[in-house]
């Protein structure tokens, strides 16, 4: 259940700060950089580089359409939390960019699951929506959509650690995802609220 003020009966369990905190910095730095190459290798491994090369050689204006799919695909990723954010609470979520992050936030404590559907939201919605493109379109367009998809997996990596963090915690969590920052709560046993 999500909650617009944070209910009675929690106690502080945690912050996830990707500004702040140098040791989650260096975490989304490696996994995103991991997130690159190993995407990177298996394109290479799944299809040629030639074709795309060469239809990128031949209609030039194709590297201006790829650098503003990348550039549009940084809202969108962020729109997609957001409108997530929007059906679980109903709360209006909020934008921003602190540098190097783009972000939505909200003022609601989410709970676990939810919080992990809004961070994954944006990989899987618009990763099935690349691999689709990749599937319906001749292969020499397999590099040039390969390499988007390569930006969601990459631009997703705090996306991932956030989930795979607050998944591996223990107890009934609420979350506040403010944009770079998280504050985690843990519901307060009940033998521990009688002491």
């Amino acid at each position: 259940m999500n909650y617009k003020t944070l209910p009675k009966g929690y106690r502080y369990a945690g912050t996830m700060d990707f500004m702040r905190n140098r040791a989650q910095m260096k975490a989304i730095v490696v996994l995103s950089l991991s997130l690159v190459m190993l995407p990177a290798l298996g394109g290479l491994l799944a299809a040629p580089v030639e074709p795309g090369w060469r239809l990128m050689r031949d209609r030039w204006y194709l590297w201006f359409a790829l650098a503003a799919a990348l550039i549009l695909y940084i809202p969108l990723h962020e729109l997609t939390h957001g409108a997530v954010m929007y059906l679980l609470s109903g709360v209006k979520p909020t934008y921003g960019l602190k540098l190097p992050y783009a972000y939505a936030g909200s003022t609601v404590w989410f709970d676990r699951a939810s919080h992990i559907a809004t961070a994954l939201a944006p990989v899987v919605v618009w990763g099935a929506v690349l691999q689709t493109a990749i599937a319906l379109t001749p292969p020499e367009w397999f590099w040039p959509i390969w390499i988007v998809q390569i930006s969601n997996l990459s631009g997703s990596a705090g996306d991932l650690y956030t989930a795979w963090h607050l998944a591996r915690m223990e107890g009934d969590l609420l979350i506040q995802d403010t944009g770079v920052r998280m504050r985690i709560v843990k519901r307060i046993p009940t033998e521990d609220k009688d002491k």
